[in-house]
């Protein structure tokens, strides 16, 4: 058993008062002895935390105590160093930054693709499956197949999108991103737009990993992530 829960979660909830909370969840991370940083917007929140079991067991416990996020999906990867320096709590206008006005998951999104659908999903011919990691992230590892936007930032997806994929509106779109908060807010930006047919993997591509067995799997390489182990 590796020594440290790396947790990662987020909600699209409305937190109106969300500037108020900076304080007592940074004085629950320091209380509960775990690193990491959450973001909290007006919009929701969204957070990677790490530290041993009993620690990161007592801050879900005291997270989940605000009725708001009693149902957030703690996702947990493993390892034996401390990814983390420091633990932060962030305001920011939006817990993934687009930077598009009006584009609201919390109005509509795409639809949820389970990691067992999903290599059926993406294998079908008349669908085109989009990363929508910006570029460093998708040459470390992505799905077999996968179009690479060449992104240097997720602010850039919606050029993106004007350039490439405006006069595919009609056709199957299938996204991916890591734990799937950037694409909660990517397929919210396209069925704004007009897509008809928009599709994302369910709870990300490190979702797909722990779900998928390595011999079934149409993963490529290694998943990038945002903390001190780079990749899992």
């Amino acid at each position: 058993m590796k020594t440290y829960v790396i947790t990662s979660f987020y909600k699209f909830i409305p937190v109106p008062e969300y500037k108020t909370l900076k304080q007592s969840l940074l004085k629950a991370m320091k209380s509960a002895n775990v690193l990491g940083t959450i973001i909290l917007a007006e919009e929701g929140i969204n957070g990677s935390l790490a530290g041993k079991r009993k620690n990161i067991d007592r801050m879900i416990s005291i997270l989940t105590e605000d009725a708001r996020f009693n149902d957030i999906w703690f996702k947990e990867t493993h390892s034996d160093n401390m990814p983390f320096e420091k633990a932060k709590v962030k305001l920011r206008k939006e817990i993934v930054t687009m930077g598009v006005a009006d584009t609201d998951p919390l109005k509509e999104v795409g639809t949820y693709v389970r990691p067992e659908e999903w290599n059926a999903l993406i294998s079908a011919p008349d669908v085109l499956l989009i990363d929508t990691r910006n570029n460093y992230e998708v040459g470390v590892g992505t799905f077999k197949g996968a179009i690479n936007p060449n992104t240097p930032n997720f602010r850039d997806f919606p050029e993106y999108v004007k350039n490439n994929l405006m006069d595919k509106k009609d056709q199957k779109i299938a996204m991916c991103c890591t734990g799937g908060v950037r694409c909660e807010r990517s397929t919210a930006y396209l069925k704004k737009l007009g897509f008809k047919a928009v599709y994302h993997l369910e709870g990300g591509i490190l979702n797909y990993i722990d779900s998928i067995p390595e011999n079934e799997s149409l993963w490529e390489g290694k998943c990038f992530v945002f903390d001190e182990r780079i990749a899992v």
